[in-house]
């Protein structure tokens, strides 16, 4: 009986030396986070689609009382630097003028914080606020492609194939006018989501000088 014992406390010994070994082996198996420098000083063009409600005013309700989807227009995105101690990208986004027909820097050095995945597809999360006007909260997607062999090796490959593209996102617009006539809201609210989604781009195909 005693040797029976004893056998029996070799084993469970056994057994939680393995269970230890392999639980430290998978602890020290664990990836890195990826390195996204790549990523950098590149383009995308988007489309925004926004589904939201109208309010034209404080304490009344939407109009109309369902939420309605619509285009919100084009947006190019330019991923400017990677933050490799913080995991951070920084991002300008440009959004065209709807008065004077000129793009404009809108969202001038956003964060875009790494959350999961390779270097290759990856998700962030992000949040562009303009003070009293405009909030956007995304979740976003990246994903890539590259060339492997060929004078383009390590290049991403363009044309639709490296893209970003968002899993969630929302959208807060104020449009506060104290001055607006009678015959339009003094206090106008939009809520939603908001969405994006487009393909990497070339410099060269931008519509506007980014350096201007």
């Amino acid at each position: 009986m005693k040797t029976q014992r004893l056998s029996i406390g070799v084993l469970m010994i056994a057994v939680f030396v393995t269970y230890f070994t392999l639980g430290t082996a998978r602890a020290e198996g664990k990836g890195e986070y990826p390195n996204l420098a790549d990523w950098a000083n590149t383009w995308f063009k988007v489309k925004l689609t926004g589904t939201t409600y109208h309010f034209d005013g404080i304490g009344v309700k939407p109009k109309p009382a369902a939420p309605v989807s619509q285009a919100m227009g084009i947006a190019y995105v330019h991923i400017t630097n990677w933050d490799g101690d913080n995991h951070v990208l920084a991002a300008d986004v440009y959004i065209k003028d709807d008065e004077t027909g000129e793009w404009k820097l809108f969202f001038n050095d956003v964060d875009i914080t790494y959350f999961a995945g390779s270097d290759l597809k990856f998700i962030g999360s992000a949040q562009w606020v303009i003070p009293d006007d405009v909030t956007v909260r995304l979740l976003l997607v990246f994903t890539g492609s590259k060339y492997t062999q060929g004078v383009k090796a390590g290049q991403f490959k363009l044309g639709g194939v490296t893209k970003l593209s968002t899993i969630g996102g929302s959208l807060l617009e104020i449009d506060d006018a104290e001055d607006a006539p009678p015959e339009l809201p003094l206090k106008e609210r939009w809520a939603g989501s908001v969405s994006i989604s487009g393909p990497m781009v070339s410099e060269s195909s931008l519509p506007f000088n980014p350096d201007l």
